[in-house]
């Protein structure tokens, strides 16, 4: 398994790359199939931008507070006595054409704006919020575009006038607009939905298949606690990203989502230390007590912090969670050091590469401003991600297969020395049972033939007329007691008869020629095979 899923992984990588690229170039092709305007001279031109605030909701009788021209974006200054006010910009251009007949509508795009509201033209509603004035609306990271026809406009001066409603941390403001009557304005907006809407949409899904990934690994390799710990970050993540696409929860109200959002920050930046370390192999247990205590201060914090100081409490622990990212990026060289491992040295240069991302991605995420750089990276990173997790499942795969090699070899070994001492032991058994046997051969040579001896001497002492044969026959018996223990002491190196045949030919011979001098008839009759082997 650990040879096919790397594989597998980076097949399904590179497809998902490829649909992004076809993405962007059907997002492209799309801006640049708008209609192109019949008459290019009908532009509109932007004259000023000014922005104020009303104690009034309707914009007929608005009194207003104060006019400041300024540039977008823009983001008013955040207070908690801004949820008492309405907020309004004010856009003024100017648009002359003489034939308005056949003259192009004119296309209004803006990046967003903080949190719900509603847009004038020429003191009529060109668009409103569905959720206007409720904590349920977030349209600070959805670009939006109208197409105004001709004939809707005025000669001369126009104004679109947007009224905009803080959010309950008390933002308000406004990104960048764009305002033409050709491509240039479907392009930017196309830019803008590609940077906060299609790419994170891309990353959430590339960042789940990431976790899952990394949890099945993580299954099959339970001692790679570093694999579980980057599954969370990669889920946490794209749980994150959902909720930054959000412009209309089901479940929870807007500060309800702001607090889990910041929670989920919190977790995401806790987990990325911890898979950090544990893929380099290394623990912190001091530090990993104190990051855990720094969740629950921080969780409990953004739950119970009262609305009006929502936004200081909210992006203090931000500011905390994004600086313990950038320590354990800017510090990881001297783990990766330490360590010395491939995959640990390819972290450590992906951890590098995020520091002026994160620092940059937080900018914007604090004052929604700016470009935000992760999805673009993200794409990369992921691939990264999914090369380490490669990298790793190899590496442990050649582990184990030394390993095994190592184990057999070491088995072949100790079976070759238990042979050698098995073999060694049944030869001391066999030399010990040969001295046994001619300790015992000695004894019998003393005891039996030396009897023989001694009663053959006496009994020719006694009897001085025995006969040739009888003194034949003394001399015989005592070649046939010798004979009985030379084939007893004889016996003991021999190696085992194949069969019975071959075992009683030595007895058969020396017994026949015995019984044919006393005129015995002897018949000899023994198995074919050995019913036992013996040995």
């Amino acid at each position: 398994m650990s040879q096919e899923n790397p594989s597998f992984f980076t097949g399904i990588k590179v497809i998902a790359y490829v649909f992004l690229l076809i993405i962007a170039v059907f997002n492209t092709a799309w801006a640049q199939d708008i209609k192109q305007p019949t008459d290019t001279s009908c532009s509109p031109v932007i004259q000023k931008i000014d922005t104020f605030k009303s104690a009034q909701e309707k914009h007929a009788r608005r009194e207003v507070l104060q006019t400041h021209r300024i540039t977008l974006p823009h983001q008013w200054s955040v207070k908690p006595t801004n949820q008492a006010y309405t907020f309004w910009y004010k856009i003024d251009f100017k648009y002359s054409c003489l034939d308005v007949k056949h003259a192009a509508p004119v296309h209004f795009a803006i990046d967003g704006f903080t949190q719900s509201g509603r847009i004038f033209l020429n003191q009529q509603v060109l668009w409103q919020d569905d959720f206007l004035k409720t904590d349920m609306a977030r349209n600070q990271h959805l670009p939006r575009m109208w197409s105004i026809p001709a004939a809707h406009l005025q000669e001369g001066l126009n104004s679109i006038l947007i009224q905009v409603y803080p959010n309950i941390m008390g933002q308000v403001g406004i990104g960048a607009i764009s305002l033409s009557n050709n491509q240039d304005t479907a392009a930017t907006y196309q830019t803008w939905f590609f940077e906060k809407r299609t790419l994170v949409k891309f990353n959430l899904v590339v960042n789940s298949v990431v976790g899952i990934f990394y949890f099945l690994a993580w299954l099959v390799y339970r001692s790679e606690k570093a694999f579980l710990m980057f599954s969370v970050t990669a889920l946490l993540w794209s749980l994150y990203s959902f909720f930054f696409l959000s412009t209309h929860p089901n479940f929870f109200s807007s500060i309800s989502t702001e607090h889990l959002q910041h929670i989920i920050f919190c977790f995401y930046t806790v987990s990325g230390c911890l898979a950090a370390w544990l893929f380099a192999g290394v623990r912190f247990p001091y530090l990993q007590r104190c990051l855990i205590i720094f969740l629950g201060i921080s969780t409990l914090t953004l739950i119970t912090t009262p609305q009006q100081y929502l936004y200081s409490i909210s992006n203090l622990i931000f500011s905390i969670a994004v600086l313990l990212g950038l320590i354990k990026c800017l510090t990881y060289p001297i783990i990766a050091y330490r360590a010395k491992n491939p995959e640990v040295y390819l972290l450590m240069l992906i951890l590098l590469i995020y520091v002026p991302l994160m620092i940059n991605d937080a900018y914007f995420m604090m004052t929604n401003q700016g470009t935000p750089l992760s999805p673009y990276a993200g794409p990369f990173i992921t691939l990264v991600f999914g090369s380490l997790l490669a990298m790793r499942l190899a590496r442990n795969k050649r582990q184990i297969e030394a390993f095994n090699q190592t184990l057999k070899e070491r088995i072949q070994q100790t079976k070759h020395e238990l042979t050698l001492s098995l073999q060694q032991q049944h030869d001391l058994s066999i030399e010990n049972m040969r001295l046994q046997e001619r300790i015992h051969l000695s004894q019998e040579l003393h005891d039996g033939l030396g009897s023989s001896i001694v009663r053959s001497i006496m009994l020719v002492e006694n009897n001085r007329q025995l006969s040739n044969p009888q003194i034949l026959s003394l001399l015989k018996m005592l070649r046939s007691d010798l004979r009985q223990m030379i084939d007893m002491g004889s016996s003991l190196s021999a190696t085992p008869p194949k069969t019975p045949r071959e075992w009683i030919a030595p007895l058969r011979y020396r017994f026949v020629r015995i019984f044919e001098e006393l005129n015995i008839e002897s018949v000899w009759q023994c198995n074919e095979q050995w019913i036992d082997q013996p040995t």
